[in-house]
């Protein structure tokens, strides 16, 4: 497994959680989702385009149903669960994705690997419990929201290595990107932005666009063709880890030391997860 991709990976995703649970309630789930978008997605076509790579256009209908499940549908509800749930619930509930995802991929765990995702899971509620767990108002509404988004994300890495086999990362993460925009963009017309635009705001949009959605999904998408859908899912219990971290470099939020041992409980985890015994003989 190449360890250094899936951290770098999570830690972009986890730069994007901050960067969301601060900009949503100016702009609600959809418009954050509709920017960050058409950000990443023209970013990545323009990328594209300079290496000399196109996306198959003619398979629109395709990227359209990636777009909704890689993006526009995930993006939304866990934005919309942001509303009701508090940081650390919401964290959990997005790392349950590699139980999706194995779910998905038709195979049971070995014992190993489902120790690894019981400690992993574990330790990211662990490292949360800071932030409080709890539900409050609303919060069965935002449960199912973050549980389906986390479901739907799994979902999309196996139809995307289905469905785009031999298309390149960068040109891949451009079509989901672009199509997730189109498909939201419309619903913009009855969930407009909540608030006028001003250069703090446009600053974060900007830098969610490129990190949290451009070079995020070049990378995970790069990690789907070369480890599959199901171990790529795993990057989803980093997110929560380096959500705490961003937190702190960016924000100065503290790391209490019951944080510190959740995050090496899931680094851990996700160790037994992924190490691959070398085959006998």
């Amino acid at each position: 497994m190449r360890f250094a991709g899936l951290f770098a990976c999570g830690a972009l995703f986890g730069l994007s959680y901050v960067l969301v649970r601060d900009v949503v309630p100016a702009t609600g789930p959809v418009g954050v989702t509709v920017v960050r978008t058409l950000i990443g997605g023209t970013a990545l076509l323009l990328a594209a385009r300079a290496a000399g790579q196109r996306p198959q256009w003619r398979r629109w209908r395709a990227y359209l149903l990636l777009g909704a499940l890689s993006a526009a549908v995930p993006f939304s509800l866990i934005s919309l669960s942001m509303l009701t749930l508090n940081a650390g619930t919401a964290a959990v509930l997005n790392a349950s994705s590699p139980l999706f995802a194995l779910a998905f991929a038709g195979r049971r765990p070995t014992g190993r690997q489902a120790a690894g995702l019981v400690l992993a899971i574990c330790g990211v509620a662990v490292a949360m419990a800071s932030r409080g767990l709890h539900l409050g108002d609303g919060g069965v509404l935002g449960v199912l929201a973050g549980l389906a988004g986390a479901a739907v994300f799994a979902y999309g890495g196996f139809f995307a290595a289905r469905q785009f086999p031999d298309e390149p990362p960068a040109v891949l993460a451009a079509g989901q990107q672009l199509a997730a925009c189109l498909l939201l963009t419309p619903a913009l017309l009855v969930l407009p932005v909540r608030a006028a635009p001003t250069g703090g705001l446009v600053l974060r949009l900007a830098v969610l666009g490129l990190a949290g959605s451009a070079l995020a999904y070049l990378l995970f998408y790069r990690l789907v063709a070369a480890e599959g859908p199901a171990r790529a899912a795993n990057v989803n219990l980093l997110v929560p880890l380096f959500g705490v971290l961003w937190g702190w470099a960016l924000l100065s939020e503290p790391i209490p030391p019951v944080s510190v041992a959740g995050m090496a409980a899931t680094v851990a985890g996700l160790f037994l997860v992924l190490h691959q015994r070398p085959a006998a003989g």
